[in-house]
Order: structure tokens, then sequence, then C-alpha cells
């Protein structure tokens, strides 16, 4: 029997009631998605209904089917794109006999699994059969009556109507339906699967995505302008990110999709963890909630710092390290940071560049300052401390380095064959060093070559047969001298040149008529004369007629004026200079309390006073300040006793 004379025979089902979502219209059922809801039951309600009356569908699309009845999240999707849906052709009646062709199933534990064993099927048919009676004088034999018999007819299973039975008998999900169409097709003997259960799909934890390239460290070599790398130094040491700067962002949990049991009951996925981006967000952060989702934003500029034990992230204006400075490490710095703390050792070999830098350890390499101070509390060995700007302190032991503050305040505490260069110096210990400072102020020298305009010392002498040295600079006059009678010799020539132009002057003035003239004009232009028109037109032709030797005259005022101008600068730089070469030297001194051994003394003539020694090496002072010649003279040499020499203007050599 085929499936259309089966629906004519079976007869349709309009009497049973429509949800509103539900259209039984003749061109098929459909379902009004705008209008269905999963949560109060939805389809799965009317279903039941449907199937209790013993009515069931015909032309069932059973994918679309299990999405209205289950996947709320495709319903939520597609209601956006389309208003409705047909499920299936017609709705008639599941008639006894024919459900009487389905077994029973068999669900497994956990309701994971449904089997049932097909196998040929028929149903029984009634048919009638005639009576005959005697036959007539005609020789035909009547028919008398009829009587009804009954017969199996081979017939299959329908996939529609399984659908039906199966959900009154529970199993609501998940019919294999492929795999049922071919077997009744076969009209084999088989047992078969014939709904499995699906899994919920996997939850998804909360995360952390970094949204900012800068967060880590780059330990490349550097690129050079010419495309060479630099191997000493890394590409990004220490990142550094500007305020607004979006750092992290929390990627939602998301939960899985529901599995389901062959019975219909949903299986929830696992809970996805979530996290408290608060947690992550430390100094220098906030926390941003965007239309795009949640984020850890920088609110300064400074450096990152990601602290693994605590799991956050900062935005610092200092940079602090334990690592040290070293070619495995982190090569050589350039900093851009206001504050460097390092609290490791710097390798031989290696430069760091910045600001404020503190070295908690000893330091074997150069570190330099171009704005700002030099700390190092652990020694410094063979390596460089520069404070273009700045001021040094040193903590512990210097041997052999180059200390530089030359515009700020040089600390030290020990310092052996050192060279040390400041504005001033404070050194409680120094053996065999080179000191150039304006001011030196010290306990104990050894062997030591100083220069300075004032030094202070508590003790002083030889080591080792090394005599210390003491040079104190003091101004050449001589430049000054020159200038200030440069000077005196221009304001008299100024003061001539005024005095030939005034003579100019007085001779144009003594001319008789021009004289009247000029009278004339200081009269009118200071309103003691008032002119007529006519005698307007008369003084206009005096003024043209006087109009050269006028402009003479106002030519030479001019020059007399701009002489008196020149006159009074150099009054002026002459008061200055003079000024200057009174005060100059004045403050010049060496104060040694205690005198222990060879101890010299000379001062030396320098235009620039100690800026060319400052810039030297330690052997170029040596050798400049040890060398006798003109500039220097010999003031003191001492082995015991102490000193008090200052400066005088009138002995200078």
């Amino acid at each position: 029997m085929s499936e259309s004379e089966s629906g004519r025979e079976e007869g349709t089902a309009s009497d049973v009631a429509m949800p509103v979502f539900v259209y039984n219209r003749a061109d098929g059922v459909f379902v009004d998605l705008p209008r269905l809801s999963l949560a109060d039951g939805g389809l799965e309600r009317f279903v039941d209904r449907l199937f209790e009356s013993g009515a069931r569908f015909t032309g069932l699309n059973y994918d679309l089917f299990l999405k209205l009845l289950y996947d709320e999240e495709w319903l939520a999707e597609t209601k956006d794109k389309t208003a409705s849906l047909k499920m299936a052709e017609s709705i008639v009646r599941f008639l006894p006999e024919r459900q009487a062709l389905y077994r029973k199933v068999k669900v497994l534990p956990q309701d994971m699994r449904a089997e049932y064993m097909f196998e040929p099927v028929s149903i029984e048919e009634s048919y009638q059969v005639p009576l005959y009676g005697e036959p007539g004088e005609d020789g035909i034999v009547p028919i008398s009556g009829y009587e009804t018999k009954t017969r199996d007819v081979a017939t299959k299973l329908d996939f529609d109507e399984l659908v039906t039975d199966m959900w009154l008998k529970g199993v609501k999900f998940g019919l294999r339906e492929e795999a049922i169409r071919k077997t009744i097709a076969s009209g084999e003997t088989v047992r078969l699967p014939l709904a499995l259960h699906i899994d919920p799909t996997d939850s998804r934890d909360a995360e952390i995505i970094e949204v900012c390239a800068d967060l880590h460290r780059d330990n490349s070599p550097k690129l050079l302008a010419n495309g060479k790398a630099d191997l000493s130094v890394y590409k990004n040491r220490f990142p550094y990110v500007k305020k607004g700067t979006r750092l992290l962002k929390k990627v939602p949990r998301v939960l899985g999709k529901p599995g389901r049991k062959v019975t219909g009951v949903a299986i929830e996925p696992d809970m996805p963890k979530d996290l408290d981006l608060h947690k992550l967000s430390s100094l220098g952060t906030t926390i941003e909630q965007d239309k795009d989702g949640e984020y850890v934003v920088a609110t300064m500029d400074g450096f990152v710092g990601i602290d693994t034990k605590s799991n956050s992230i900062s935005i610092t204006e200092k940079i602090e390290t334990k690592e040290g400075i070293s070619a495995k490490t982190t090569g050589d710095l350039a900093l851009a940071a206001d504050e460097f703390v390092e609290h490791g050792e710097v390798q031989e070999g290696r430069t760091v560049k910045g600001k404020h830098m503190t070295f908690l350890s000893d330091v074997f390499g150069n570190v330099i300052s171009d704005d700002g101070n030099i700390l190092i509390s652990g020694n410094l060995s063979g390596g460089r401390a520069e404070a273009k700007s700045g001021n040094v302190t040193l903590g512990k032991r210097a041997t052999r380095a180059v200390v530089l503050a030359r515009e700020g305040e040089l600390r030290a505490t020990q310092c052996e064959s050192c060279t040390l260069i400041g504005k001033v110096v404070h050194v409680e210990h120094a053996v065999n060093c080179e000191i150039i400072a304006d001011e030196l102020y010290a306990d104990i020298v050894e062997g030591c070559i100083i220069a300075g305009k004032v030094i202070k010392i508590r003790s002083a002498g030889e080591r080792r047969g090394t005599e210390t040295s003491m040079t104190m600079v003091v101004p050449d006059s001589s430049i000054l001298t020159q200038g200030i009678a440069d000077i005196k010799k221009a304001m008299d020539e100024a003061q001539a040149a005024i005095a030939a132009k005034m003579a100019e002057i007085d001779a144009f003035k003594s001319e008789p008529e021009f004289a009247k003239f000029l009278a004339l004009r200081d009269r009118i232009e200071s309103g003691a004369i008032k002119l007529t028109a006519e005698q307007a037109g008369n003084w206009q032709k005096m003024v043209e007629k006087n109009s050269r030797l006028t402009q003479q005259l106002a030519s030479l005022m001019r020059e007399v004026d701009a002489f008196g101008v020149s006159v009074k600068d150099m009054e002026e730089s002459l008061a200055s200079m003079e000024q200057e070469q009174q005060e100059m030297g004045k403050d010049i001194s060496c104060v040694i309390e205690r005198v222990t051994g060879h101890t010299v003394g000379q001062t030396m003539r320098m235009t620039n006073g100690l800026d060319s020694l400052s810039v030297m090496s330690g052997s170029q002072i040596r050798n400049t300040l040890q060398t006798m010649d003109g500039r220097k003279a010999r003031v003191f040499y001492e082995d015991d006793g102490a000193i008090d020499w200052k400066f005088d203007k009138s002995s200078a050599p």
C-alpha cells in the first residue's frame, strides 16, 4: 500500500486543536517562528497532545522537527531570518491497525541509546467470498450470498508512523532517519540502534588574550640604521606603553550547547570556569568595559611589569630588575625610564644608559646618566660612572674606575687608582687617584694628583714613595686685563669721535642765516608763533631752501647718539670686567689639617678654569699637572705639619 493510499484511508485530522504557532494548511503544516517559544514547553506540548489523540504527521521534516523542539539557539537565530517554516505535509489519523505493527523499543540504561528489532510485518485484510446455490434449469449457478474472510497481507513500516510510535513509547530524540528508512525499505530482519543520544558541546572557560604587541621582552638583537644588528643590545628589553593602551582583553566564558538523551531530556554541559579581570589589574592599570568586551587598560605612560607570583600586570614609571646586566640577561641598555633600579651585578663590558639609576650590587661595567643621578651601593671596579648633569654616589669601594659628575656632586668612600671629576667632590679615603673638582672635601688622600679651587683635606701624604700633589687652578688675568685696556681705548676713540661731530654741529649752527632758520623753526614747532596762510607759504619756501643743511645736521646728530649708546655699553662692560677682575680668585684656597708625608702645592694659571682638565683621561691629567711650565708656580712643599694657603692676586704668576 502506498503512502498516499494509506493517507486517503486514514483520513485527515482536522479536529485536532492547533496552537497559535502551528498552521495546518492545504499546502502543509507550518510553524510560525516568532510565536514559538521553548520556554513554556513550546512545540513539545502540542506534539504530546497530537500523538496522544491518535494523530500523526506525514512528510515530516525530522531534522527541522528536532530543531524546533529542542534547539533554542538555532531558533533565536532563525527567527531573525524567516517568519515560518514548513514542518510536515499534513496531519492524519494514526490508525490502530497500523499502530499494532510496531514492536516495543529497548531503551538502554541512562537513556543514551534505543534499539529496535526490525522484521517483516503484515496486516490483516478482510475480503468477501461469494456463496453459490443450486444450479438452475439453465445450468447457471446463482450467488446466494457472501462470506467475509481475512488474510495477512505483507506491508512495510513507515518512518512518520515510527516517529509517532517511538514518541509515545518515550523515545523523542535522536532517531537515525537514514538508517531507519534503509532498513524499512530492505524488509530485512535486523536489530538496529534506533536512536542515539547526543553529547553536549564543550563549554569554553573564560580566558585572557593579549591585545598589545609590546607586553613582552624582545631579546632579539637591535637593528641599526644601516641594517646591521648590534649583538650587544636587545631590541626591547623593557616594554613601554602609553596611557590608554589596551593591554589585556577578557574573552567571556561560553556555556556549551546541551546534549539530549533519546528520551528528549537535556544533558547539561559542564559549567565553564570564569575569571575576575580585576584581580589581574594592578598599579597603573584599570578595567574598562567597552561594547566589544572588557579590557585591562594602562592609566599612565610607563613600563610593563608582569608579576608571575600574583598573576597581575602593572605599569610603573621606574624599572626594577633582579637579573643583573650581562650579555646573557640584558645586553647593553638604553633606558627611557626616569628611574631604574638593578639588584644584580653589572657585568664587565656592559653599558647602561638612563636617567636616575640605582645599582644595589657591584658594578664592573659602565653606567651613564644623561640627566639624572647615579647611586652605586656596591663596589665599582674597573668600570665607569658618569652623570652628565647630575650627582654620583658610591656606597662602597671603587678601584681602577672613572667617576664623573662634572656639573654635580660626587660622593665616595674608598677609592684606589681612580679618576674622580666633579663640581663638588666628597671622598673619605683616596689612594693614587686623580681628582679634579671646583671644591674638594676629603678625609684622607695618599699619593694623589689633585686640581681644584677650594681644597679642604684632613690628612694628606705620600703612598709608597708617591707624593700627593695639590694644584690650585688660578685665573689667568692677562686676557681680562687686555680686554679692559681695549675697552678703555675704544671708549676714548668714541669720545673723540663725539667731540669731532659736535664741532661740526656747532659750525652749522654758527652760520647766521641757518641759525636764524633754526631759531624760527623752534618757535613755530613750540607754538609760540602762529602763521597766517601767507606766512605759511613763505615758511615752506624757507624750509625747502634749508633742507640740505637740515638733513646734514640730523645725520650728525644721529651719529652722535650712536656713539653715545656705544660709550654707555662700553662703560657697563668695563664696570663688569673690573668687578670680575676684583673678584677673580678670591675664594681659591687649600687647607690641609695634617700633612703626613711628601705633599706638594702649586698654582696653575688657566683661562677656562678646570674645564680643560675635566675632559682629560687620568694619564693626561697626571702628565699635564706634573709637567712644570710657565703657567705653574710652587707654593708649598711639606712633609708634616699643616697647610692654610689662600690665593693672593698680587703674588700671582
